[in-house]
C-alpha cells in the first residue's frame, strides 16, 4: 500500500516538472529574437597595437604617476641654496671592542705519548725551558689546554672563555 502510494506521488511529481515539453522548436527560436550575425572585424591592427604597448619601457620623469596633476614646483630658495651634507653622529655610548683571542707565548714543537695508548702530551718551549703538558693542564697567563692534535694545539683563556689554536712550529733545517 505504501509502495503504491509512493509510486503515484513520484509519477505526479515527474509529470508536473518534466512532463511539459514544448514540441514547437521554431517558436522557441522566434521568441529569442531574430538571428544577428557576429560582427567580424579585422583584429590585426588591435594585436599590433597590443604588441607595441607590451614592448614599451617605463622611464621615470620624477613625477608620481599615481597622483593626478602636475608635480609641485620646488620653492625658489630651495632650488638656489646649495645642498649641505649632514653626517649622522651616533649619540649612543660605544661598546668597547671585543678582546683579542688569547695568544700562546710558547713555541709548540712536538707531540708524544708515553704508553702506547696513553694521553697525548704537547712539548712547549718557553725560552730555554721545556714544558710538557696534556689536555686540561693550565699554563701561565690564564691559559688552559683544551685539545692536543698531531699538528695543532687548542687552548682557551680561563678568564674570558675565548679560544684559539696554534700550529706546530718546525725547527729550521740544520
Amino acid at each position: 500500500m505504501v509502495l503504491a502510494t509512493l509510486v503515484v506521488v513520484a509519477t505526479v511529481v515527474w509529470f508536473l516538472y518534466f512532463g511539459k515539453r514544448n514540441t514547437d522548436g521554431a517558436a522557441t527560436l522566434a521568441a529569442r529574437g531574430p538571428y544577428v550575425p557576429i560582427d567580424a572585424v579585422n583584429y590585426g591592427k588591435v594585436f599590433i597595437g597590443l604588441s607595441e604597448a607590451q614592448n614599451t619601457e617605463y622611464k621615470a620623469s620624477g613625477r608620481n604617476i599615481f597622483v593626478a596633476g602636475p608635480p609641485p614646483a620646488p620653492p625658489p630658495e630651495a632650488a638656489a641654496a646649495p645642498k649641505v651634507e649632514t653626517h649622522y653622529i651616533n649619540s649612543e655610548p660605544q661598546l668597547p671592542p671585543p678582546p683579542p683571542p688569547p695568544q700562546l707565548n710558547m713555541k709548540f714543537f712536538g707531540v708524544g705519548t708515553l704508553p702506547a695508548s696513553g694521553p697525548k702530551r704537547a712539548f712547549l718551549l718557553d725560552g730555554e725551558e721545556v714544558h710538557i703538558v696534556s689536555e686540561g693542564d693550565s699554563l701561565p697567563g690564564n691559559l688552559r689546554i683544551i685539545h692536543i692534535g698531531n699538528d695543532r694545539i687548542e687552548f682557551e683563556d680561563t678568564v674570558t672563555g675565548l679560544k684559539n689554536s696554534k700550529a706546530i712550529e718546525m725547527p729550521p733545517p740544520a
